[in-house]
Order: structure tokens, then C-alpha cells, then sequence
């Protein structure tokens, strides 16, 4: 019998999981989970490939943070609706693909996120949307992270599956707060103001990703 479990990397621990479609060659699902050791998940989509009897990861895209999707998601809208403007930008695509247009999301400290529209590859016509992560190395930008949006419907029933995740993980994070923050009231502690935040800079994100890039990228293949 199939497993029901995602085949994402042993020292992850699968918390939820949709799948966008499944079949004897293909499997797209999003899926939350934690590294081992720690008390925080991610969210992320994922493309395998059978090959051989095995599933090998194709594609990666960790969704960090609400706004984080948000940024994304307002412009992989403006692409499909056809209000970005052009871009110039050389971005470091496969030669084999050629850019409609694109923009930059952040390229900061060796990290380079931006998400483009591919109209072209080879010698077939497409109009197809990626996000994409690069890390600069010494041979130039490598690509560590890739979502492909094959079109604006498969978009909007992905999107659609990916905040219906967001919400239910920050229902269930208001209601800890909420817990604790009784708990603290009734013990006579002092809590933060509501609205508060706290978020790590970003160079401290920057940092986190390396380190789980390099426990990962022995096994890169799931």
C-alpha cells in the first residue's frame, strides 16, 4: 500500500499535509512540518518525481512567514494580470528558459529571491511563473529553491490551499497565546501588549536558512 506520508526528508515531522495531485509519476503537496530539535514549523510546496520506484524531490518553496507570502503572492498576481512592468533584470534562470519579465523579491547577503514569468523555453511557447532562491557560491548563483505556477487557474486553487494552511496554523497560534496569556494573568505575570511581535532580523534568517541548507543538502534528493 502507498504511504500517506509525504516523502519528505526522515528528520522532518509532518505535521499537516494537502495534496494539489498525486498520480503513479507526479506528487505536488504542500506540507507543514519541524526539524528535529525544534518547537517552530514551516510551511512548504513540494514536487516529487518517481524515478526508479523512488520519490525525488524536483522543486522547493518555503513559504517563511505570512508576509512573506503575501509579498509573493501580490506579485505572482500582478504577473498573471499583466501589470507588472517589463523587467531588464538579468536573472539567473536556466539558459534554456527566456524571461518575459520578473522582479526581485530581496538579494541581500548572499541570498536571491525573485519570481519570474518564463515564456519561452527551447523552442516552445509557454507562460508559466516561477519563484525562485538562489544562493551565491563561487561559481556563481545556485538555485536552492523553485515553485513553478503552470498557469493562473492552477494558481488560484494553490494559493487558495496554502492560506486555508496559514489560517488554521494562526487560529491554533492565537489560542496558545491566548492560553498563555491567561496563564500569565492569573500567576500576576506581565504579558506583551497585544499586537506585539517579535520577529528575527534578517540576517538572523539568513543565517537559519544556511544551516538548514547544509544539513540538507546530503539528501537534496528528498
Amino acid at each position: 500500500m502507498a504511504s500517506d506520508r509525504p516523502p519528505v526528508h526522515d528528520a522532518l515531522t509532518v505535521l499537516d499535509n494537502k495534496n494539489f495531485y498525486r498520480n503513479e509519476e507526479w506528487w505536488k503537496s504542500v506540507v507543514r512540518y519541524q526539524y528535529e530539535g525544534s518547537d517552530q514549523s514551516e510551511l512548504a510546496i513540494y514536487l516529487w518525481h518517481k524515478d526508479d520506484g523512488e520519490w525525488t524531490r524536483k522543486n522547493k518553496y518555503v513559504i517563511k512567514t505570512p508576509d512573506a507570502w503575501a509579498t509573493d503572492k501580490a506579485i505572482v498576481n500582478a504577473i498573471f494580470s499583466e501589470s507588472l512592468a517589463e523587467s531588464d533584470e538579468e536573472f539567473p534562470v536556466s539558459d534554456y528558459y527566456s524571461v518575459g519579465t520578473g522582479e526581485t523579491v530581496f538579494k541581500s547577503d548572499g541570498w536571491w529571491k525573485a519570481i519570474v514569468l518564463i515564456d519561452q523555453k527551447g523552442s516552445y511557447e509557454t507562460q508559466e511563473v516561477m519563484v525562485y532562491l538562489w544562493q551565491e557560491t563561487d561559481d556563481g548563483w545556485r538555485r536552492r529553491q523553485k515553485y513553478t505556477i503552470k498557469d493562473e487557474d492552477s494558481w488560484k486553487e494553490e494559493a487558495g490551499v496554502v492560506e486555508s494552511m496559514l489560517d488554521m496554523e494562526a487560529s491554533s497560534t492565537d489560542r496558545g497565546s491566548a492560553s498563555k496569556e491567561t496563564t500569565q494573568g492569573a500567576s500576576g505575570s506581565q504579558s506583551k501588549s497585544p499586537g506585539t511581535t517579535t520577529s528575527l532580523p534578517k540576517a538572523d534568517e539568513f543565517e537559519q536558512l544556511s544551516r538548514e541548507i547544509e544539513d540538507h543538502l546530503s539528501v537534496q534528493g528528498k
